[in-house]
C-alpha cells in the first residue's frame, strides 16, 4: 500500500485528522457489533487505516467473528492487508485475502456495494504484488478498473482518494509487465485528481514520468516532470514512497544530459527505507547508471552487489536476477569483462528483445560483429519501447559501420538519426565502445544529426572494443590473399597448400574476426589494420 500520509491541521505526527475519525469510527462500530457500519468505516478510512493505523486497526478487526468477516469482506481485505506487512505472518494474511474474494463473489453478497468490490479487487492486486507474485495480480487489477469504469460520478466521488487505488492498480499492472495497462491506469488516475493542494494524484503523475524517462520517451516524461515541479503538490509528496518514480525521472534526465551531479541530488532527495521499498530494483538500476556515467564503473557494481545482499532471499529469486542481468552485464562491460558480461546476459535473461539487445551490445565488445547481427535481427520489427529501439539501432549502425559498407549502413544510421531527434535520447550512443562511438557520431554528423550529440559532453561509458582472438601468421597471410581475390584455388596456389586447407582457415578467419563473407573481412582487416606491416 502506498506509504505517503498527508499531515493535516494540527494531528499527531504520522496521523491525519481524517485517519483518526476513521479509526474511532471503526472502533465504535465494532464495540457495538454493528459490521455493516464497521464496512462504511473502513470503506471511508481505506488507506489512512491501512497505513497510519495498521496495528491497531488489525487488532480491532481480530475481534470480528470469522461468519461476519465472511458477510463483510471488506473487513476481511483489510485485516489481510494488516497482517501482510508483518513478514512472518504473510500466510495469515493470504487466508484473509482468499476469504475476502471469496465471499465478494459468493451469491450472497451479489448485492456487495460496487465500492467495496473496487476496493476489494485493487487490494487482491497489490497484495500478490506484494508477496512476490505480481504475475496473479492482472486478473483483479484489470476486473479492479473494470469496476471502476462503471461506477456512476456519485458512486467516484465517494471514493475518498479515487486517484490512489488507481495508483496501486497500475503498480499491479507495472510489476506484472502488463505497461501499456498500467500507463492506462495511471492516466486514469491523474485524470481523477482534484487541482487543489495537495493533491492525492501524485503517484500517478510520478509514474508517468518515470516509466517514460526509463522508456526514453523524453519529451513525455519532461512534460509529466514539469508538471510534477508545480502542480498542486507538495515536496513530502516529491521526497516519499509516491515521489520514487518521479525522482528517478529527474534523475534519468539528468543521466541523459551527462550530469551524474544533479542525477545523485535527485537521487538523495528520496526518502524510503532500501530494506523495504518496492521500487528497489530499479532505485538500485539508476543508481548504478548514475555511477556508471560519473566514470566509476567499479563501485557502481560493488554498490549494485551490497544492495542486493541486503534484500537478502528476495534479492536471489529468478525474477530479480533478470531484472538486475542487464545492469550488471553493462558494469562488466564497463570493466573490461565482455566475456562475464556475456554469461550474465545468457544465464539470467529470460528471451526477449532485451536478451536479444544486451547479447548484441557484449558481442560487439568481443569482435563478434556477426553474432551480434543475428541478434540483433530477431529484434527487428518487435514491439519495443524508444530506449530498447535507439539501442538496436545504435548497435547495429556500430557493427555495419565496422564493415564493407551497404545501404543498409547509411539507413541504420538515418534510423538512429531520427530515432535520437525524436526521443531526445544520448544514453543509447554512450553503450557503444569508444572507437564505435567515433564511427557513429561520424556517420551521425555526416547524415546532418551532428546538434543530436552536439549539446552534451558525449562520452563512451565503455572501453573500445577487443579485436577477438589473434590471428595465426597462416591467418593473416589468407586474410592478404583476401585483398586482391575470392578464389580459394588462387589462394591455395599461392600459399602452396590445398583448397581445403584454406577453406578450413577461412571458417576459422571470419570466425575471428566476427564476419561471415570475404568483403567483410576486407573491411574489418582495414578497419583493425590488421594488414599494417610490423617491425
Amino acid at each position: 500500500m502506498d506509504e505517503e500520509m498527508v499531515h493535516e491541521g494540527n494531528a499527531a505526527p504520522g496521523q491525519t485528522t481524517t485517519g483518526r475519525s476513521a479509526f474511532a469510527s471503526l472502533q465504535t462500530a465494532i464495540e457495538c457489533s454493528d459490521w455493516e457500519g464497521a464496512s462504511a468505516s473502513v470503506r471511508d478510512g481505506w488507506f489512512q487505516l491501512a497505513i497510519e493505523h495498521g496495528d491497531a486497526t488489525r487488532l480491532l478487526l481480530e475481534r470480528v467473528p470469522a461468519h461476519e468477516l465472511r458477510a463483510q469482506p471488506l473487513l476481511a481485505m483489510m485485516l489481510g492487508l494488516s497482517y501482510n506487512v508483518l513478514g512472518f505472518h504473510r500466510l495469515r494474511a493470504i487466508r484473509y485475502f482468499v476469504t475476502a474474494v471469496r465471499a465478494a463473489r459468493a451469491p450472497r453478497n451479489r448485492t456487495l456495494s460496487p465500492i467495496d468490490r473496487v476496493l476489494i479487487r485493487s487490494a487482491e492486486a497489490s497484495a500478490y504484488r506484494l508477496i512476490g507474485r505480481p504475475g496473479l495480480a492482472v486478473s483483479a487489477a484489470r476486473a479492479a478498473v473494470s469496476e471502476l469504469d462503471q461506477l456512476a460520478d456519485e458512486q467516484r466521488q465517494a471514493i475518498r482518494e479515487l486517484p490512489r487505488v488507481y495508483a496501486q492498480i497500475g503498480i499491479s499492472f507495472y510489476y506484472a509487465h502488463e505497461v501499456d495497462d498500467a500507463m492506462r491506469t495511471f492516466a486514469k488516475g491523474l485524470a481523477a485528481t482534484p487541482t487543489t493542494p495537495p493533491s492525492p494524484g501524485f503517484g500517478n503523475l510520478a509514474m508517468l514520468a518515470g516509466i517514460h524517462a526509463l522508456q526514453g520517451d523524453l519529451p513525455e516524461s519532461q512534460a509529466h516532470v514539469e508538471y510534477a515541479r508545480t502542480g498542486p503538490w507538495n515536496d513530502r509528496q516529491r521526497r516519499m514512497y509516491t515521489g520514487t518514480f518521479y525522482r528517478l525521472a529527474e534523475a534519468m534526465l539528468a543521466l541523459e544530459r551527462f550530469d551524474p551531479d544533479e542525477a545523485r541530488a535527485q537521487l538523495a532527495a528520496m526518502e524510503h527505507d532500501p530494506r523495504s521499498i518496492e521500487h528497489w530494483v530499479v532505485v538500485a538500476q539508476v543508481e548504478a547508471l548514475t555511477r556508471l556515467v560519473a566514470g566509476e564503473p567499479g563501485r557502481a557494481l560493488a554498490d549494485l552487489e551490497a544492495y542486493v545482499r541486503m534484500r537478502s532471499a528476495e534479492s536471489r529469486s529468478a525474477t530479480v536476477r533478470t531484472r538486475l542481468a542487464e545492469t550488471r552485464a553493462i558494469l562488466h562491460l564497463a570493466l573490461g569483462n565482455p566475456d562475464a558480461a556475456r554469461t550474465i546476459v545468457d544465464r539470467d535473461m529470460t528471451d526477449g528483445p532485451e536478451r536479444h539487445i544486451a547479447r548484441a551490445r557484449a558481442d560487439l565488445a568481443l569482435g563478434k560483429n556477426g553474432s551480434a547481427l543475428s541478434g540483433l535481427r530477431a529484434v527487428s520489427g518487435a514491439a519495443s519501447t524508444a530506449r530498447r529501439s535507439a539501442e538496436a539501432v545504435a548497435l547495429e549502425a556500430a557493427v555495419l559501420l565496422r564493415l564493407a559498407p551497404t545501404t543498409r549502413t547509411a539507413g541504420a544510421v538515418e534510423q538512429l538519426g531520427a530515432l535520437l531527434e525524436r526521443t531526445r535520447q544520448r544514453l543509447p550512443l554512450a553503450m557503444l565502445p569508444t572507437d564505435d562511438l567515433e564511427r557513429v557520431t561520424t556517420a551521425l554528423d555526416g547524415a546532418g544529426y551532428r546538434h543530436v550529440f552536439q549539446d552534451v559532453p558525449l562520452r563512451s561509458l565503455l572501453p573500445a572494443s577487443e579485436l577477438g582472438l589473434p590471428l595465426t601468421a597462416r591467418e593473416l597471410a589468407v586474410l592478404t590473399q583476401l585483398v586482391t581475390t575470392s578464389s580459394v584455388a588462387q589462394i591455395a596456389s599461392a600459399l602452396v597448400v590445398s583448397t581445403n586447407t584454406v577453406k578450413t582457415q577461412l571458417r576459422s578467419l571470419y570466425r575471428k574476426l566476427g564476419v561471415n563473407n570475404r568483403e567483410d573481412a576486407v573491411a574489418m582487416a582495414h578497419t583493425r589494420h590488421l594488414l599494417v606491416k610490423r617491425d
